[in-house]
C-alpha cells in the first residue's frame, strides 16, 4: 500500500475516520492489508507507554566488536 497510487492512502484514511468497516476494508486492499490497518489504528488509539528517561550508561563500554568483524580502530578482532 505504498507508492505513488493516492487510493490506498485514501482508503486508509476512509477507515481511520471511522467511514469504513472492517469487511468493507478488507474487499478493497485484502486480508493482509486490512489486518495491518486495523493493528494500526488499534495501536495509534492505545495511551502512549509511560517510560522514564534513559539512564546514562554505555552499555558498549566493554565490548568494542561490531558486526563486520572490526574494532572501532579498523583492526581486526581477535
Amino acid at each position: 500500500m505504498s507508492g505513488g497510487d493516492p487510493l490506498p492512502k485514501a482508503i486508509a484514511t476512509t477507515y481511520d475516520n471511522a467511514g469504513l468497516t472492517v469487511d468493507q476494508l478488507t474487499v478493497l486492499v485484502g486480508a493482509k492489508s486490512a489486518k495491518r490497518l486495523r493493528l494500526l489504528k488499534a495501536d495509534l488509539e492505545d495511551e502512549p507507554l509511560d517510560l522514564a528517561a534513559p539512564n546514562d550508561v554505555d552499555i558498549y563500554r566493554e565490548n568494542k566488536a561490531s558486526a563486520s568483524g572490526l574494532d572501532p580502530e579498523g583492526e581486526a578482532d581477535t
